[in-house]
């Protein structure tokens, strides 16, 4: 257990305080995810795709209504091999450091562990988050996005979903204009344009 707090710990995320409005009522529906049950790989035999090419400039420039140019640079730990991560960011006068973080992920503890990817996201919905500075765990409903279902927290902007138990995927968003509807909306957008792009893009 240990060596699963650990790790996400390290993954980089965009830190942001989220003003708009939120929806607090909770339905025990949304709080179960059924784990995927399929056969994990071996995260060694597996290539991760460019974090940066899950989505284009023209596509957020369209779901986000961005007007100027967005800045697309990867965010690779060189130390990390199972995690390739991409910033999206742009200027926004509502929004200071307006962007987000794409990041796709194998299983760091595959051995101990194969079917972690999917109960990853399947627990963020029973036990939720809980970060650096606070006792008390965000909040994590699910949400559908072409036919994925996964994990999101509004408080912290944060979608996290899986294909398999393979590859595990997380959207942190900083745009402080949306409420949670409209965030939900922007990021099943977004994720399903990363799923379309991931499937011609991955190898085993």
């Amino acid at each position: 257990m240990k060596s699963l707090l650990f790790l996400f710990l390290l993954i980089p995320i965009l830190s942001c305080k989220n003003d708009g409005k939120t929806t607090d009522q909770v339905t025990p529906a949304d709080m179960y995810l059924k784990p995927d049950n399929s056969p994990a790989t071996d995260p060694t035999k597996l290539k991760i795709p460019n974090a940066c090419e899950m989505v284009t400039e023209a596509q957020l420039q369209a779901i986000l209504n961005i007007t100027g140019t967005v800045n697309i640079k990867e965010a690779n730990d060189p130390g990390n091999v199972n995690a390739k991560s991409c910033f999206y960011k742009w200027d926004d006068l509502a929004t200071p450091n307006a962007g987000i973080l794409i990041q796709i992920m194998t299983n760091p503890v595959y051995s101990e562990f194969p079917d972690y990817v999917s109960k990853f996201v399947a627990a963020k919905l029973t036990e939720g988050e809980t970060v650096l500075g606070s006792d008390t765990p965000s909040t994590y409903k699910k949400f559908e996005a072409g036919g994925i279902v996964g994990s999101y927290s509004f408080d912290q902007s944060r979608f996290y979903w899986s294909l398999g138990n393979d590859f595990l995927f997380m959207l942190a968003l900083n745009v402080t204009t949306l409420d949670e509807p409209k965030m939900v909306k922007a990021a099943e957008k977004i994720i399903e344009e990363v799923n379309k792009t991931f499937a011609t893009k991955v190898t085993k």
